[in-house]
């Protein structure tokens, strides 16, 4: 059991807790330990924070609450990294994109997922060829009808 801080607060984080990229995210290669937080009040994403550098943290979603028919196919290389011994021990995470003040228009990388093995703890970030890197969480339609309600509620005083 370790006490790190993150952008959260300072966490008791049990070593069964831990993941370790061992070549890192890309983008933060130098960061290797991160863990998963799930906070109640942001439901169903969660975040995947760095254990080593507090400003660093991800949010991350079950990719097929976005996509029902998402698809992850890992090379044997991958498999070897992850050292995969039963595929339901597999957890894959979309990180989560939202706009500063426009949460409507919040977009998920379905192109490199990050995969974890939680039973081993190890994770790795995987590139997919046929996803997008901006995948909108709430279709066009949606987002302009909460943009709407805005309108309308901004109009009304409410």
């Amino acid at each position: 059991m370790g006490i790190y801080k993150t952008r959260f607060g300072e966490l008791e984080i049990n070593d069964n807790e831990v993941i370790i990229f061992p070549n890192g995210i890309p983008g933060f290669e130098e960061l290797r330990k991160f863990a998963i937080l799930k906070i109640p009040e942001t439901q169903p994403i969660q975040w995947l924070v760095s254990l080593e550098d507090e400003s660093t943290s991800f949010p991350v979603i079950d990719p097929w609450l976005v996509l029902e028919t998402y698809e992850v196919d890992l090379s044997k290389q991958e498999l070897d990294i992850l050292q995969v011994e039963d595929p339901s021990d597999l957890v894959v995470w979309s990180i989560v994109t939202i706009p500063i003040g426009k949460p409507e228009l919040a977009t998920v990388n379905l192109k490199a997922p990050v995969v974890v093995n939680v039973k081993k703890g190890i994770g790795i970030q995987v590139i997919l060829e046929k996803y997008e890197l901006k995948h909108p969480i709430v279709s066009p339609k949606e987002s302009e009808s909460h943009s709407e309600d805005k309108d309308n509620k901004e109009e009304s005083g409410a």
